[in-house]
């Protein structure tokens, strides 16, 4: 064998063994799921509060789509000054690791935002950030 291809053959069986011992190295990755309805329902109520939503802004409500599937809707009253695309943003981080993408619609010239929670292309929540300019004389009242 020649002394070039030697070397090569070293290198690729210590490439192999390195390749080994990081594999067996690495921890197995954790799927993470969420596996009920409540518990997408409770992650949706910490990033309320993560927001500093107050209860009295939030309701939510039932729609029947067929006889066997329904979606639950949040409909958030919000100050002109929240936010709407941070908490977006945070609601997607949140969310996108556990396999629900968070498209979202704007309406115009309301600016009001509709965040969708989709999985296997089937919408399953929707928030609906709703600009109130009431809410900016709650906030003041509460200061």
């Amino acid at each position: 064998m020649k002394p070039g291809k030697r070397i090569l053959a070293i290198l690729l069986v210590i490439a192999c063994i390195l390749s080994a011992i990081i594999l067996a190295a690495t921890p197995p990755v954790v799927e993470k799921k969420i596996y009920t309805h409540s518990q997408l329902d409770s992650l949706i109520q910490l990033s309320f509060t993560e927001a500093n939503l107050r209860p009295d802004q939030i309701r939510s409500s039932t729609v029947e789509i067929d006889t066997s599937f329904s979606r639950k809707v949040y409909r958030v009253r919000v100050a002109p000054s929240f936010s709407k695309t941070s908490f977006h943003l945070m609601v997607h981080k949140r969310f996108y690791d556990l396999g629900l993408d968070t498209p979202t619609r704007v309406v115009f010239p309301e600016r009001d935002m509709n965040i969708y929670f989709s999985y296997n292309d089937t919408i399953i929540r929707t928030i609906r950030l709703i600009t109130d300019k009431s809410q900016v004389e709650a906030i003041e009242t509460q200061e």
